[in-house]
């Protein structure tokens, strides 16, 4: 291939290892020293000796006689978690379709220069391109904001109801499912698409018909991914009070009841690991395929009889509509039964407190006198005050948003860096493409042994990804943080750490829906798995690991900004202050700082993937 092909993708690995070194310069070694005599280790040897040994009943020994058992409690808990991620989900999943589908380009009218547009079609074409951005705002405002800022938001306007929990962790779900899914149809292969407009079918029908198809398989196996990743969002919200397996985790620690802890974190992998497995069967039978097991004669029937007859024997995975339909019955199951969703107060209650709510939310100096103003007084109350505003939050800003942001965005950067190396090192024996005995079926001679190892390893190795990522990043930094001191680098190791699992997961699905042709032509002409891996597939897959690299980046970010509230200079640290002190316009402040960077760093993730593919297209 011509060098333009490979220069960017070089420039681009070479400009992140740049990014971790000047994080690092960033958020130097800041190493806390600890009294003499004190042993930072010994508590973390009592947890971890703890994994060997997790309780099966109460360590509390002064609970009552008649207190339910511990075990049903955490079964409780663990279908508590289940219910909001998948309410969560089932009211993510139709606006993340509806914003993925605004916010992509491919339906465009002459969005595939096919031919001169005429002006009517360049002005709507400009409208579209606004409209896009304009949705690729709101799904930027709705993920770059963590679930647990959502959730202490909804908290205080709405109460404790379900539904609150449930929505803060709908939006940034909705946020990022969107996302994906424009990108996923963007990077679909245009060429169906332009033969179907050559012959005169509309952007629209051509991106029903050609595109959305396509996409479709790796949309749904997202889909799932991100319910794996609502649970575990899900068992977070615990942290701040709702009642979900987190909650029993937190009071289970911080009671040293450490054999709990461990008994909660395994039945929680244990879910996840499940959702994991439920996964990997519908991607691989998405791209398998169902086979059509006898071609119907066909020669003496007319037409539209033989037309008819192909439909009704077309071959039909009633696997994966079986687990659609499962899916779909869990989800109503979930809305109507288990405690009410709605909030429980009257509705002048409810007004009430929304007002309260949302006059905290306003900058102080434009702060309504009256806590359950109207919106005219609202509106009157901010006239006249943009300089007062203005002076606000150029204090903020100076006292400790600038450093705030600065922490936050070089802890987030130096560990999806980190992560992405460690999850690329171990792509060739952790990927299924490749960590078996006969890659792309090529090495037939390789014996029995062979295919073993290579099964035991590649099997180890997603193990380890399923692991990472199954642990909620707030748990290792919570725990990493006890055992290092509170500096910057526990929050990096943990966001790598589960990263590491993440990028492992959806970084290896790439490679496995690769079509094999150009691999396995590397295998048979003489070359390893790792030159295979290196000259094929790390390439023909970069513009996705570079689309999932800034998702995760982006969630970084978000994450950063909450492990913060573990007392480490982030957004995070001033957003849990705000908090506390009830100033919802310094939290807001805050929060929107990490918006600015997860919006800047979409429009260098859209710059970047379409210059690479520019490159491709013109190689």
């Amino acid at each position: 291939m011509p060098g333009t092909f490979w220069l960017g993708k070089r420039l681009a690995v070479v400009a992140f290892l740049g990014v971790l070194l000047i994080s690092g310069w960033v958020l130097g070694p800041r190493i806390i020293q600890l009294n003499e005599g004190a042993d930072p280790f010994a508590e973390v040897g009592r947890f971890f000796g703890a994994a060997l040994s997790p309780s099966l009943a109460d360590e509390n020994p002064s609970l009552p006689q008649d207190a339910r058992p511990f075990l049903l409690r955490l079964g409780e808990s663990l279908l508590r978690t289940f219910r909001y991620a998948l309410i969560a989900i089932s009211l993510a999943v139709p606006a993340g379709l509806v914003l993925g589908f605004l916010a992509s380009s491919a339906w465009w009218p002459g969005g595939m220069r096919y031919g001169k547009a005429p002006v009517g079609r360049t002005i709507m074409r400009g409208m579209l391109r606004l409209l896009r951005w304009v949705c690729r705002f709101l799904i930027t405002l709705g993920r770059s904001i963590h679930e647990l800022v959502w959730a202490l938001f909804f908290l205080s306007a709405l109460g404790d109801a379900p539904i609150a929990a449930c929505s803060a962790l709908a939006l940034p779900f909705a946020g990022t499912l969107g996302k994906v899914f424009s990108e996923l149809i963007d990077e679909q292969s245009q060429d169906s698409r332009s033969t179907l407009m050559a012959t005169g079918a509309s952007p629209l029908q051509a991106f029903v018909s050609a595109l959305l198809p396509s996409a479709v398989p790796e949309m749904l196996t997202y889909t799932v991914y991100r319910f794996e990743c609502a649970l575990r969002s899900s068992a977070v919200l615990g942290f701040i009070g709702v009642e979900t397996v987190g909650l029993g985790i937190r009071q289970s620690y911080e009671s040293l009841y450490y054999g709990e802890v461990w008994t909660q974190l395994y039945a929680l992998v244990i879910v996840v690991v499940g959702v994991d497995v439920l996964s990997a069967r519908l991607r691989e039978r998405l791209n398998r395929g169902a086979t059509r097991k006898a071609v119907p004669e066909l020669s003496k029937l007319e037409l539209g009889r033989s037309e008819a007859r192909l439909r009704r024997t077309a071959p039909r995975d009633w696997i994966v509509r079986g687990g659609l339909l499962a899916g779909m019955m869990l989800v109503l199951i979930s809305w109507t039964n288990g405690r009410e969703l709605g909030i429980n107060m009257a509705a002048e209650q409810r007004d009430a407190r929304i007002g309260r709510f949302l006059t905290k939310l306003t900058p102080a100096p434009a702060r309504p006198e009256n806590s359950t103003a109207s919106g005219s007084e609202r509106v009157e109350a901010l006239e006249g005050k943009g300089k007062e505003v203005k002076d606000w939050a150029v204090d903020l800003w100076s006292r400790n948003g600038a450093e705030a942001l600065l922490n936050t965005v070089a802890i987030a950067s130096s560990a999806i860096v980190l992560a992405a190396i460690g999850a690329a090192l171990l792509l060739p024996v952790g990927s299924r493409a490749l960590a078996r005995g006969e890659p792309f079926g090529v090495l037939g001679s390789a014996s029995r042994w062979v295919h073993w190892w290579w099964s035991g390893v590649g099997f180890l190795t997603r193990s380890l990804f399923i692991l990472a990522r199954a642990v909620p990043e707030y748990v290792y930094a919570f725990l990493l943080v006890g055992l290092l001191g509170p500096s910057a680098w526990p929050l990096v190791f943990a966001l790598a750490l589960h990263n590491l699992g993440i990028l492992g997961r959806l970084w290896g699905e790439v490679m496995e829906n690769q079509r094999p042709e150009v691999p396995r032509h590397w295998i048979q002409s003489g070359s390893g798995r790792v030159q295979s891996y290196c000259g094929s597939l790390a390439p023909l897959s970069f513009n996705r690991f570079l689309l999932f690299f800034f998702y995760r980046w982006e969630t970084c970010i978000r994450e950063a900004t909450i492990l913060g509230m573990l007392g480490i200079s982030s957004l995070g640290y001033y957003v849990s202050i705000a908090h506390n002190w009830l100033r919802y316009d310094e939290m807001l402040f805050y929060v929107l700082l990490g918006v600015a960077v997860v919006f800047a760093g979409d429009v260098l993730s859209d710059w970047m993937r379409r210059k690479l593919r520019g490159e491709i297209a013109s190689s």
